[in-house]
C-alpha cells in the first residue's frame, strides 16, 4: 500500500471514486480504514490534535469535506487536496489529513477515452439544454448519469424543445468504450473528480459555432435528430475521428456538420507517431519530420542489429546531425520542413484533416479545466521569421534519444521526437517494442492554439 499523497495529480481521479465509497462506508457503517503515518510529516502535525492511529472510523456528517477534496482533485489542486482534514469518530476528536489514508489498488485508466466521453456528454447537454445561454457542469454529469449502458457501448436518448413548432428534436449520444473507461465514467462517485475535464468540454460545447447549429435546428420548424458520437475502440485501432456531430439535413438524412474533435488530454504531448524499430520505420519518421531519410546510414544501423537501443541512439544522432547543419545553412527553408512536418504528422492523427462531409477536424486540449484548439493548418507559415535552435539527448530509463528543437530566444520547446521501448509478450516470448514520438511543447501551443473561450461568430 502507499499513502494517498504519494500519488501523482492524475493518479488521484483514478482512485478517488474508489476512496469515496471507503470513506463513505467508514462514516455510515462504522467501516475501518487504513492510514499510513509518516513520521516527517507526522513531526509537522499537533500531536494533540491529529491521531497516529493506522486503523480509524470516521466521523458521520463530513459529506461537504469529501465533495472538496473530491472538486480540488478535478481541479488537479493535489497539494491543497491532501492537506485537508477528516474527523475521526476518536473520544478526543482527533483528525487526520486525507494525505495519510493509504491509496486504494484501482487499475491505470486511459483519461484519453474518458475525456472523450465527457468531451461528448457536453455537447449532448449543449443541444439538449438549448433555451439556456450557457451549459453548466450538472447539465453534463446528468448526461452522464442518465447513459443507459451494455457492456462497452452506452446510448443517452434525450429531446429538445423547438421555438413555435410542437414536436421535439431527438439528441442521442453514443460512446465506445474500453470496459474500464466505460466502468469509470458510469460510477458516480468519480463525476466530481472529472470536473476539470467537464468545465474545459463546455467551454468548447459553449463556443459560438456550436451555439449556431443549436439555433438552426431550434428555429427551422421541423423535427431534426442530432447524433454525437465518441468511439474511443475504433478511434484506436484506425484513423477515425474521436467525437463527430451529425445532423439530418434537408432530406431527413443524418450529415456530419463543422463539430468533430480530436480529443487530447493534459496528460498527452504526443500528436503523431511511427511504431518500430526497423529501419523503415525510423527512415519514414525522419523522413516526415526533417525530410531526411537517411538511406546512407542504414548498413551502419543494421549491425548494431544485437542492440536496439544502439540503433536508435545511433540513428537520432545521425538525424540530429543533418538537422543542425539544415538550420544553420538554410533556416527559412528548414523551419517551412519542420513545419510541414508537425501538420503532416497532425493529419495522420486527424486534426486539420477533413471527415467524408469535408468539415475540418480540430484537435482539442482539455487541460486543467481549459480547452485549447490547434490549428496545424498554417504552421509552416507561422515558422518562417522564427530563429529555431535543436538539441539532443538521452532520457528515461532506458536511456533512449530525444532531439528538442526550440525558439532560440525563448528556449521554449517547438517539438520532441522521441524514443520510446515497451515490454511486450508475443508468441516466442516476451520482447522489445519501440515507437518514434512526435510530441509539442509550450512553444507549439503559443504558435497555433487558441483558447476555446476565444468565440468568433460563425455562421452555420
Amino acid at each position: 500500500m502507499a499513502r494517498l499523497d504519494s500519488k501523482s495529480d492524475t493518479q488521484l481521479i483514478y482512485l478517488a471514486g474508489s476512496l469515496v465509497e471507503r470513506l463513505n462506508d467508514s462514516m455510515k457503517g462504522n467501516n475501518r480504514i487504513s492510514r499510513e503515518n509518516d513520521a516527517n510529516k507526522a513531526k509537522k502535525l499537533d500531536a494533540n490534535t491529529y491521531t497516529d492511529r493506522q486503523s480509524i472510523i470516521l466521523k458521520s456528517g463530513q459529506e461537504g469535506r469529501i465533495n472538496e477534496f473530491m472538486s480540488l482533485v478535478g481541479q488537479r489542486n493535489k497539494n491543497l487536496a491532501v492537506n485537508l482534514d477528516l474527523e475521526t469518530s476518536d473520544p478526543n476528536n482527533k483528525k487526520i489529513k486525507f494525505g495519510s489514508l493509504s491509496a486504494p489498488s484501482v487499475p491505470r485508466y486511459n483519461l484519453g477515452d474518458i475525456a472523450e466521453a465527457v468531451f461528448a456528454a457536453a455537447l449532448a447537454a449543449r443541444f439538449t439544454k438549448r433555451s439556456q445561454f450557457a451549459t453548466s457542469s450538472e447539465d453534463v454529469k446528468n448526461i452522464l448519469k442518465s447513459l443507459s449502458v451494455g457492456g462497452q457501448s452506452a446510448t443517452y436518448l434525450g429531446s429538445a424543445p423547438n421555438l413555435n413548432f410542437p414536436a421535439s428534436d431527438t439528441i442521442r449520444l453514443r460512446l465506445r468504450l474500453t470496459q474500464l473507461a466505460m466502468n469509470f465514467i458510469t460510477n458516480p462517485n468519480n463525476l466530481e473528480s472529472l470536473s476539470g475535464y467537464i468545465n474545459a468540454s463546455i467551454q468548447y460545447a459553449d463556443r459560438q459555432n456550436v451555439k449556431d447549429w443549436v439555433k438552426t435546428i431550434y428555429t427551422n420548424r421541423r423535427v431534426d435528430t442530432v447524433e454525437i458520437t465518441a468511439d474511443g475502440l475504433s478511434a484506436a485501432k484506425s484513423s477515425k475521428i474521436d467525437v463527430k456531430v451529425k445532423i439530418t439535413n434537408n432530406t431527413g438524412v443524418l450529415s456530419g456538420v463543422n463539430i468533430n474533435a480530436s480529443v487530447k488530454t493534459d496528460e498527452i504531448s504526443q500528436f503523431g507517431q511511427v511504431s518500430g524499430s526497423s529501419f523503415s520505420a525510423v527512415s519514414r519518421f525522419f523522413s516526415t519530420a526533417i525530410r531526411e531519410n537517411l538511406s546512407e546510414n542504414a548498413s551502419e544501423f543494421e549491425r548494431k542489429s544485437s542492440d536496439g537501443r544502439e540503433q536508435m541512439r545511433y540513428i537520432y544522432q545521425q538525424a540530429f546531425i543533418k538537422l543542425q547543419q539544415k538550420l544553420a545553412s538554410n533556416p527559412r527553408n528548414m523551419n517551412f520542413i519542420i513545419g510541414t512536418g508537425i501538420k503532416q504528422f497532425a493529419t495522420q492523427d486527424n486534426a486539420g484533416v477533413v471527415d467524408d462531409n469535408g468539415n475540418t477536424v480540430e484537435l482539442i486540449d482539455l487541460t486543467r479545466g481549459e480547452a485549447t484548439i490547434f490549428d496545424f493548418r498554417n504552421v509552416a507559415s507561422k515558422l518562417s521569421d522564427v530563429k529555431l535552435e535543436a538539441e539532443y539527448g538521452v532520457g528515461g530509463r532506458s536511456n533512449l534519444p530525444i532531439i528538442s528543437i526550440l525558439d532560440a530566444d525563448s528556449k521554449k520547446l517547438l517539438i520532441q521526437l522521441r524514443s520510446k521501448v515497451e515490454n511486450k509478450i508475443g508468441r516466442d516470448g516476451p520482447y522489445l517494442y519501440y515507437r518514434n514520438y512526435i510530441e509539442k511543447g509550450p512553444f507549439l501551443t503559443e504558435l497555433i492554439g487558441r483558447s476555446a473561450n476565444e468565440n468568433p461568430v460563425t455562421s452555420s
